[in-house]
């Protein structure tokens, strides 16, 4: 055999080995491509099954908030009443009570914005993902930054904003009564919460009791009264004191003006938003840039930091 034969032979075996090893890399490399494909499909399936059921949960969580703004704010408020007879006299029930603070406003709106903040990350998430790359716009409140959103975005936080039910539920937050003088509770029960009290009230409960008097007759000698005399009667009556109490209101209610201060923040987003839409004129946009755990502190307390 020839060694021209043979070199022929060996480069031909070469050859056709480097092109099988090119084309299970070429596979390889398209296999992975399919299953990178495959993971972004699946993981945007879950953002998107994600955000679906933060929806629902969202608006239930809203009307539940609604029903219990309005229909239960006695669990917001408290009362003590406290009574010492005195000796001879039983405990005015009037004047016997101890009902607690169940919850506060703010703790409310601190699981509320836990929740939201869940929320408004799965919402925005997926279009922060379906718009990545595309122009974005920072969204300024009152000098408080919030991050860089996408058109997407900012449609999607607007339809948050304008939404009746949530505008309703931040209407209905219990106010307490602006008649009475409240300070923070020095009661220990209420030790790290936002509750307050009113001027304690103290006094005393009366009575009236009425005894029958003789009444003196002149005509008549005390030592030699007739037999059939029948002596002049009258009743008298004298204030009594029967016992010590004390009243005091505690809540866990907000002020108006705290109230209204969110309602004004929640405006000045939504006029933002808008004017940050207008800029980017339908402009299209990974993960939300929207800071939304600062947003919900900006909306519902007016802090600025975190």
């Amino acid at each position: 055999m020839s060694q021209n034969f043979l070199r022929s032979l060996i480069g031909g075996i070469s050859h056709h080995i480097q092109m099988e090893y090119h084309m299970n890399v070429a596979g390889q490399i398209l296999k992975d491509v399919m299953n990178k494909k495959s993971i972004s499909i699946m993981k945007i399936n879950s953002k998107l099954a994600a955000r679906d059921h933060s929806i629902a949960q969202q608006k239930a969580m809203v009307e539940d908030y609604n029903q219990f703004f309005t229909k239960k704010q006695g669990s917001f408020k408290g009362i003590k009443k406290t009574f010492v007879p005195k000796d001879g006299f039983l405990s005015d029930p009037n004047y016997q009570a101890d009902v607690k603070v169940v919850t506060t406003v703010n703790e409310k709106m601190d699981w509320f914005n836990k929740q939201t903040s869940l929320y408004l990350r799965n919402l925005l998430d997926v279009d922060a993902t379906n718009s990545s790359g595309a122009q974005t716009i920072e969204l300024v409140v009152d000098g408080v930054s919030f991050g860089h959103l996408t058109a997407d975005e900012l449609l999607h936080l607007r339809g948050v904003l304008v939404d009746k039910n949530l505008d309703k539920m931040y209407n209905n937050i219990p106010v307490r009564e602006d008649n009475k003088i409240w300070t923070p509770t020095t009661d220990g029960e209420y030790e790290g919460r936002e509750v307050y009290e009113d001027t304690m009230i103290s006094g005393q409960t009366r009575t009236t009791e009425k005894e029958e008097v003789i009444l003196k007759d002149p005509n008549v000698d005390p030592q030699h009264i007739p037999s059939n005399y029948r002596a002049q009667t009258t009743v008298k009556t004298k204030m009594v004191v029967t016992g010590d109490y004390t009243v005091q209101n505690f809540t866990g209610e907000w002020t108006h003006q705290k109230r209204a201060e969110l309602l004004r923040r929640k405006s000045a987003i939504l006029e933002a938003v808008t004017l940050a839409l207008t800029e980017l004129n339908g402009i299209e946009a990974s993960q939300t840039n929207l800071d939304v755990d600062l947003f919900l502190d900006y909306l519902t307390y007016g802090k600025k930091t975190k």
